[in-house]
């Protein structure tokens, strides 16, 4: 609801600015004469001066329909789904058939939405107002059309409110299950991976949502309800999420102290990690940093006034992402680009930018023949992976906790690197990469 409000604010200004400018060029002598026949100031307003408005105002409200249908998709970004899913996933996969496959119908969305709005403009406005050489629509039509465009309107408002507005949705309930993910490949993989494996040894349904948010967007889905599981990073959930300060050390202890304050604020239970630790490093061309004499974080901060740092919005905002790097080494780069997941990478390969944060097990730092640097100061903490799941839930479905924990210590920081390039460099479906690996595993 809240989104739908910020969108319906947004659009306001062409349709009041509209409203305005149409009833101010109302001619004087016409707002005069209906003051002469003895109209009042509201009469004068709803039979005079709107009536003749109308083509303006229905103009503006074209011009906020179409604005409306751009931003919206956006609304992906925090979780909303929609077709900005499928644009966001290209971008990140660096896709261009995602990309399309979200963009066209938009646009087409957009068109046709515009084309049903231009003809209900054209019935409500006053025969006399028409343009010249226009064939008059019989009566009958034009009660059609009128009919159309608010039977259209109540529909998609009709839609929205009975998804709760624009926002996450619910999680399943019942029998059926709900897990997210978060907006990069490896996460896409988990989601697809954890949601057949329950298919597969259980009764119940699943609903998939990867490609959520960042990790305090898919964390408050997780927690108000929306989803019931995702994968997620020790080192996420100690720093980003709880608010500690990020400290490197034993990958257990870390484990214990996260999973202890889940369940005390946030009623929230960790399962035993996957194995594989996806640590943040950062990362550049290999020849670059052979060039440079650069192996180690401290190197890189030596050199640092020289070099690009292309890295995601949500590394550069992280205190145990650059904030935190840059008070740990004294980093000070030449300039730092805010960049989406999908696009650091190719960027550092191209030469666009000159390092990036990387995860240690994705595929293109090997494939793109990229270098990852020491962390010497062992600035970032162990991430690795496991799943979180609500307390009422395992309440709920006790057999889950027993089938997820089949993937306890199976996947290792080679075999998700794997699995990722596979994705990421193969352009394989993320959905059959993960059941083929279940497939292999025998738990498919």
């Amino acid at each position: 609801m809240p989104a739908i409000i910020a969108l319906t604010v947004y659009a306001l200004l062409p349709i009041l600015r509209n409203t305005y400018t149409g009833i101010m060029n109302v001619e004087k002598p016409i707002k005069e004469a209906g003051i002469g026949m003895g109209m009042t100031g509201m009469q004068v307003m709803w039979r005079i001066e709107l009536p003749l408005a109308l083509n303006v105002i229905m103009a503006g409200i074209r011009t906020a329909t179409v604005m409306v249908i751009g931003v919206a998709t956006l609304a992906s970004l925090v979780g909303a789904g929609g077709l900005g899913d499928l644009i966001f996933r290209g971008i990140s996969t660096v896709n261009t058939e995602l990309i399309l496959a979200g963009t066209i119908p938009a646009a087409l969305l957009a068109l046709l939405l515009d084309f049903l709005l231009e003809r209900m403009e054209r019935a409500v406005t006053p025969p006399g107002l028409r343009p010249v050489g226009r064939k008059r629509t019989n009566r009958f039509v034009r009660v059609v059309e009128i009919a159309l465009g608010v039977l259209l309107v109540a529909a998609i408002a009709t839609s929205l409110l009975g998804r709760g507005g624009i926002g996450f949705g619910g999680s399943g309930g019942g029998k059926t299950i709900t897990v997210g993910g978060k907006n990069f490949t490896e996460q896409d993989i988990l989601v697809h991976m954890l949601s057949s494996l329950i298919e597969a040894k259980t009764d119940l349904k699943v609903v998939r949502k990867p490609f959520l948010g960042g990790s305090q967007v898919t964390h408050s889905a997780l927690t108000s309800g929306s989803i019931d599981l995702y994968p997620e990073y020790t080192g996420t959930g100690w720093s980003s999420v709880l608010g500690e300060a990020p400290v490197g050390g034993d990958p257990q202890a870390t484990y214990d102290k996260v999973k202890a304050a889940y369940e005390t604020r946030f009623s929230v239970t960790w399962l035993p990690p996957f194995g594989f630790n996806n640590t943040y490093t950062l990362s550049m061309r290999a020849d670059a940093a052979d060039r440079l004499g650069i192996d180690t974080m401290s190197q890189l901060a030596a050199r640092s006034s020289g070099l690009t740092l292309g890295a995601t919005h949500e590394f550069l905002e992280r205190e145990d992402g650059f904030k935190g790097l840059q008070a740990a080494y004294g980093m000070h780069f030449k300039k730092v680009t805010g960049l989406d997941p999908g696009l650091t990478y190719g960027a550092v390969k191209e030469g666009t930018t000159d390092v990036n944060d990387a995860f240690s097990t994705d595929g293109r730092i090997q494939a793109f023949k990229l270098k990852a640097l020491k962390d010497d100061k062992q600035f970032f903490p162990p991430y690795y992976a496991a799943v979180v799941i609500r307390d009422d839930t395992l309440k709920a479905h006790p057999e889950l906790e027993e089938t997820l924990n089949l993937l306890a210590g199976k996947i290792d920081d080679k075999t998700m690197s794997a699995l990722n390039g596979k994705v990421d460099l193969e352009r394989k479906e993320p959905r059959a990469v993960a059941e083929q690996w279940l497939k292999d595993q025998g738990l498919m």
